[in-house]
């Protein structure tokens, strides 16, 4: 894009990117209005057996048993992923989308701090760059309007 002639699989991966923008857009807004109808936990056994429908027939051809000492690891992963899925219909079901959209992006900075702790992996200054404009990004989407004085 800046000045480079773009070659048929940059174009294709450039509308692979505002389609998929597009989709987990329209996707949170589904989860809101999923969230006002359900409870957070059927918001969590739903998207966990939508997700089964559509994994399972290729269980047979992709499936690999983990090793005996990873089965802690991935039983707390798929806790905590229910657990977040709850929380996130919580509180989708109490605020306005447009107030807790921001926040997702939050999720970014979450797994560069994590990414940091647990594997060692520096943030490059980039990263921390993508960092300090989501958390203003955010902050500047959830302040109030300003006040304007009569008159």
């Amino acid at each position: 894009m800046g000045g480079m002639e773009m070659q048929g699989a940059a174009v294709e991966g450039i509308i692979a990117i505002f389609i998929s923008a597009a989709t987990y857009g329209w996707n949170l807004v589904l989860q809101r209005k999923q969230a006002q109808l359900a409870s957070p936990g059927e918001v969590a056994v739903f998207q966990n057996l939508f997700f089964a429908v559509f994994m399972l027939p290729l269980a047979p051809w992709l499936w690999s048993v983990p090793p005996t000492g990873e089965w802690g690891d991935i039983a707390a992963a798929a806790l905590l992923a229910t657990l977040s899925l709850m929380l996130l219909a919580w509180a989708y079901a109490r605020a306005e989308a447009q107030t807790l959209l921001p926040f997702e992006y939050t999720a970014f900075v979450w797994a560069a701090v994590m990414g940091w702790l647990w594997f060692d992996e520096v943030p490059t200054p980039g990263a921390l760059a993508g960092v300090v404009l989501i958390v203003g990004g955010c902050w500047i989407a959830t302040r109030s309007p300003a006040q304007t004085p009569p008159g």
